[in-house]
């Protein structure tokens, strides 16, 4: 019964296992190229290049860090939501401006069938076939894509409205793959499958349950996996029904509008799980999450490269890479480990390693996730620098204050057996048994028995510093100390003098089975003799760059007799005499190692401590085996024009430079990489440069040879050269009758030159006094620039500063009426702005205060300048009037961030300078003229007051009217004020309000714009909360695609099935929604009544741009909810989640 009761309850845990050791992840952040590090797709193209698609643009690795990509490769920098590669080995990229598609010289062109702009859904959404065409998801329709015999473009729907009827999930396809003749989606909650012109859904009955599918690989088994929202599915060769590979506990479910599945090089299957990755290993699911390393944002992106190794985008974190060929795993604090300085490892019996660390010490048993504390009953302090186990397992610490403590795992009896007179580096037990503890003092040695200490050969070796003690093969003990080497054989302890003597003596010793002795001194440098007997020993400086720089911690051999040398900046190992540096690029924990805290285990692998954790080498012939990159020329351009392979002669341009850009291959990890290169008639032999960039400046003409090698740094490598050949022709005044006309201007030249020789003189010293004069000018207006742009930038942090006050004030009262924390973010958001502001302002890279006009929606502009306002008028009791015109245009191109700082100057001004008063803020439209309107802004208080004498002088800083003394403040506002609008081209007008108080208006030309102009139909920050769709069909009639394909994305990424909707006046769609969202159209109450007629139970948003209209007897039944634009997603989610629930949802308030 027991037996079966352990099955059951294997059975019951074997579907998943939490990983417990760190991964060995590098991280490429900005300081590796990524300006942008939230990472939406990534994809690898067959030449071997990474590319990485973010929130802004595109960018491709090169071996040693992330370039960008943009017009300079005619790529549109935009959010990048799509990947593929096409037949003919062409990268298509997928992006909120559309499609393009990279042709053979790497420059970007537009896909644009017909000359329609194709924006794609996000996800695996592109899929090129056999034939060079390439399928494609937009508004969750599968096209395709294919050129004609004109070479345009042509796209085709692939279902008709017949298929689409006889099968409703043909509307809402979720991804698309295809590889071998078939092309499988997502197909409603299905999985459907196009072969040979042949439609065929797979569902339940084929082991396909109801989901929303976003991911598919084809393995290299030739099975097929699918990735949903909830589970995960595999279809092997010859089946017809799909196997279940679902991760447990529900840590499949990803709220995500792609979710990528990757195989690595063993076979093993990864994907996003709610932990962060999840991988099978052919028989249950590993998980790994923050414990082992990945970053607590979330994975965003997977990628397969094609050596098997994994790369993660994250969202916020940049790209990580995944070493994963399981030959290194690490230790740390989330394993259990203490945090602090491991010195010294052993292995006690197969099952247990001990570890010694300036902490205590702590054992490690296999099968084990976590480390867990020493079983030793002694008192502080718990330093201790060695650990040891004799022939009957008992465990010997040499604690580093001197105590000699051994422990019985037998009896869990601890005893303290000796105390030393000095403090321990560390300890060796021989293979006779016998205890060795090297200490600041000396040499000690210990009795297993009875605890006996005593000093080793005190008449030879001082009471001094020994560092390190080791056995060679033959019995022979190595003492390394500050006085020297000394060496114990069958005749006793002798000093071997060592030719030529180290300065200070000798920090590490140790022998390795081909006889050679290694040595290491406290300065940089490896030494290397052959064991000898006698008294003394030859050796020589190991020539190897990267060993001359490096100071040694700990010299050992492993069990295939490799040598390890572990220093400051990695590990260096000969093996088969080639030398090889192991850093965290190859899965250290760390760079930096501790002294003597090395390990070598009887299985071949080893241990090395470092200060932040242990790292095990599984496999170290994995780890050392010979890698190849190859170098590449990214770039190579002459007077800016690319210089691609076989092109003709190059025109000969006086000063045109020669530019060169470097990259690699297959160098995923980032391994330090330096090239030589060399250029015929310019180089006489090999140059070394760490950077992948050179330029040759003023060549002349010629035929030119460019050689270029990859040097992998620490694999001491270098690849084999590639080849660039061109021709730069002569230039035009090289030729015969231009040398005879020089001839001629030479020799009038000489007749002339006393005529003019002191008037050059004379006029070149003019000129250089008027530069000096005009640098003098330019510097003195630079510094004025920037001390008042630092004065306006100092004085507008303090707004939303206030604002947060009085927001958090409001808030701690229970006044909900604002949404404070809505207010709290907005503030935020703007201080936020302000600071980046002043950022590059300290950076040198802002001058002037240039007005950045941009598409926006003026009326929920002027809404948030009101609400800002408010709060500043409630400090001094006052109340605030807003009236702005039922005739104001709903979509504007304005510099909003300044017309901000404008307005809230001007009513923080009045607020400041009013109580118990009344502020007005009215907006007014003019007269058009053409696509211009001008707006009249006014703000009027009924405060203080303004005289005539301090309206002349409030245009220049620091200057008050007398009657402000008794305020706060320092004068820059109104100032701020002037420059600003004087940079739009208007100016401020003031007078004095009837019954006291003042009027300040000022008039403003502004372009009308279009709703698709604007960029983004949502307000800043990301959605909080938790909302589930639980699969609602929402319809989204939206007239414009970009702002219907955001609603669609924010909604399908919380379980909402949204149906994209063109036809805002057009009620009729399939099947019954169980929500709209309206857009307003051309006629608004048109549009909603007509909705309204086809759809009366239906909860309504209607989201709109302009005023929002005044209530009615039919208002209610109209619309639910009503939303101004730019929307708040949160705001958005809560009201379509309540009005889905059918709790209570206030409708917007009809006056801004």
């Amino acid at each position: 019964m027991l037996v079966i009761g352990l099955v059951v309850l294997w059975t019951a845990i074997a579907g998943r296992v939490h990983a417990s050791v760190q991964l060995p992840l590098t991280a490429y952040d900005q300081g590796n190229g990524l300006a942008t590090l939230s990472v939406v797709r990534m994809t690898q193209d067959r030449a071997g290049f990474v590319w990485a698609g973010t929130e802004k643009g595109l960018y491709r690795f090169d071996g040693i860090g992330f370039v960008s990509v943009g017009s300079e490769q005619g790529f549109q920098t935009s959010e990048v939501i799509s990947f593929a590669e096409d037949a003919s080995g062409h990268l298509w990229v997928g992006s909120r401006a559309g499609v393009q598609r990279r042709d053979d010289t790497g420059h970007f062109e537009w896909v644009r069938p017909r000359g329609r702009v194709l924006v794609l859904d996000r996800g695996q959404t592109l899929a090129g076939d056999e034939s060079g065409g390439m399928f494609a998801l937009s508004g969750h329709q599968l096209l395709h894509l294919s050129l004609d015999a004109g070479g345009e473009w042509q796209m085709v729907p692939v279902f008709d409205a017949a298929q689409i009827r006889k099968m409703p999930g043909l509307a809402q396809i979720s991804a698309v793959f295809h590889r071998g003749g078939d092309t499988w989606f997502g197909c409603g909650e299905a999985l459907c499958r196009l072969s040979g012109g042949q439609l065929t859904r797979h569902g339940a009955e084929q082991g396909v349950p109801a989901d929303r599918w976003l991911g598919f690989l084809g393995a290299r088994d030739g099975s097929l996996w699918a990735r949903g929202i909830h589970g995960i599915r595999r279809l092997v060769p010859g089946a017809v029904r799909f196997e279940a590979r679902d991760i447990p506990d529900g840590h499949a479910r990803v709220a995500a509008s792609s979710l990528d599945i990757v195989e690595d090089r063993a076979g093993r299957v990864l994907t996003r799980s709610d932990e962060g990755i999840a991988r099978w290993d052919g028989t249950q699911w590993e998980l790994f999450g923050t414990g082992n390393g990945l970053p607590g944002v979330g994975i965003s992106a997977l990628l397969a490269d094609r050596d098997g190794m994994v790369w993660m985008g994250t969202f916020g974190r940049g790209v990580m890479y995944w070493n994963s060929n399981d030959a290194v795993e690490n230790w740390t604090v989330a394993q259990g480990l203490n945090d602090s300085l491991i010195w010294s490892i052993t292995r006690a019996d197969p099952n247990t390693l001990w570890i010694a660390g300036e902490n205590g010490g702590q054992v490690i048993a296999p099968g084990e996730s976590r480390a867990r504390p020493w079983p030793l009953a002694i008192t502080a302090p718990h330093q201790t620098h060695a650990v040891v186990v004799d022939a009957r397992g008992r465990i010997w610490y040499f604690m580093f204050d001197g105590r000699v403590v051994r422990y019985e795992p037998d009896t869990h009896r601890t005893t303290v057996m000796a105390t030393l007179p000095h403090l321990v580096r560390g300890a060796l037990i021989d293979r006779h048994g016998g205890l060795w503890a090297y200490t600041l003092g000396g040499l000690y040695g210990v009795d297993a028995n009875t605890g006996e200490a005593s000093r080793i050969a005190p008449d030879l070796i001082p009471p001094s510093m020994c560092s390190d003690l080791d056995e060679d093969a033959a019995g022979r003990l190595w003492l390394a100390c500050s006085t020297g080497l000394y060496r114990r054989n069958e005749h006793g302890w002798a000093r071997v003098s060592v030719q030529p003597e180290a300065l200070g003596g000798y920090e590490n010793v140790t022998t390795t089975p081909d006889g050679r002795l290694w040595l290491s001194a406290l300065q940089p440098g490896l030494l290397v003799g052959k064991v000898v007997d006698g008294d003394s020993l030859a050796v020589t400086t190991v020539t190897d760059p990267l060993l001359a720089d490096t100071r040694f911690y700990f010299l050992r051999p492993d069990r295939d007799g490799r040598l390890w040398a572990g220093g400051g900046n990695g590990v260096d190992v000969l093996d088969n005499g080639r030398w090889t540096r192991l850093s965290d690029r190859d899965g250290l924990l760390w760079n930096e190692t501790n002294h003597g805290a090395f390990h070598a285990d009887d299985d071949g692998s080893v241990w090395i401590g470092a200060p932040v954790g242990l790292t095990h080498i599984l496999k170290p012939a994995r780890l050392l085996a010979p890698r190849r990159i190859e170098p590449l020329i990214v770039s190579a351009q002459y007077a800016g024009h690319e210089l691609s392979p076989g092109a003709p002669a190059q025109h000969f341009e006086n000063g045109a430079a020669l530019v060169f850009r470097f990259g690699v291959i297959d160098n995923g990890a980032g391994h330090p990489v330096h090239f030589r290169y060399r250029l015929s008639g310019v180089d006489k032999d090999w140059v070394e440069i760490a950077q992948p960039e050179v330029r040759y400046a003023s060549l002349p003409s010629g035929a030119y040879r460019f050689e270029l090698q990859a040097i992998d740094v620490h694999r001491r490598a270098v690849s084999e050269a590639i080849v660039r050949e061109w021709h730069i022709a002569p230039p035009w005044w090289l030729s015969p009758w231009i040398a005879l006309l020089a001839a001629a201007a030479v020799v009038g030249g000489i007749v002339l030159a006393w005529r003019w020789r002191m008037a050059v003189l004379i006029r070149h010293a003019r000129i250089l006094e008027d530069m000096v004069s005009e640098r003098t000018a330019e510097l003195q207006q630079s510094l004025r620039s920037r001390s008042m742009l630092l004065a306006h930038i100092g004085h507008d942090l303090r707004s939303p500063l206030v604002g947060i006050l009085d927001s958090l004030r409001q808030w701690r009262a229970g006044s909900m009426e604002r949404h404070p924390p809505e207010r709290i973010e907005r503030h935020v958001r703007q201080q936020m702005s302000l600071i980046d502001e002043l950022l590059e302002f300290s950076r040198g890279e802002l001058v002037e205060l240039q007005p950045e006009p941009v598409p926006g929606y003026l009326y929920g502009f002027l809404h948030e300048v009101a609400d800002s306002a408010a709060l500043l008028a409630e400090r001094r009791h006052n109340r605030l009037v807003c009236r702005f015109a039922d005739d104001l245009p709903p979509v504007v191109s304005a510099d909003f961030r300044r017309l901000r700082q404008v307005l809230l100057n001007l009513l923080g001004n009045a607020a400041k300078f009013t109580a118990d008063g009344t502020l007005v803020f009215r907006v007014d439209a003019l007269p058009l003229r053409g696509h211009i309107v001008r707006l009249r802004m006014t703000i009027q208080d009924d405060g203080i007051g303004l005289g005539v004498e301090t309206a002349e002088g409030l245009s220049q800083p620091f200057v008050r009217g007398h009657n402000a003394a008794g305020e706060q403040g320092h004068g820059l506002g109104l100032s701020i004020v002037f420059q600003l609008l004087q940079r739009m081209e208007t100016s401020l007008a003031s007078r004095a309000a009837p019954g006291g108080g003042t009027v300040f208006s000022f008039d403003l030309a502004l372009p009308l714009a279009e709703e698709h102009e604007v960029d983004s139909l949502f307000t800043g920050g990301e959605p909080v909360g938790a909302y589930d769709g639980a699969g609602c069909t929402v319809i989204v009639a939206e007239g414009d695609p970009d702002k219907r394909a955001m609603l669609c994305d924010l909604l399908d990424g919380y379980g909402y099935v949204t149906l994209s909707h063109p036809a805002v006046h057009d009620a009729a769609v399939p099947g019954r929604p169980d929500l709209i969202i309206l857009g307003p159209g051309s006629d608004g109450r048109e549009a909603l009544s007509a909705w309204r007629r086809a759809w009366p139970d239906a909860p309504l948003v209607w989201l709109i741009c302009g005023p929002a209209p005044a209530e009615t007897p039919l208002w209610p039944r109209d619309a639910d909810a009503i939303l101004a634009k730019p929307v708040d997603a949160n705001a958005l989610l809560s009201t379509v989640s309540a009005l889905l629930t059918g709790s209570v949802v206030a409708k917007a308030d009809p006056t801004f």
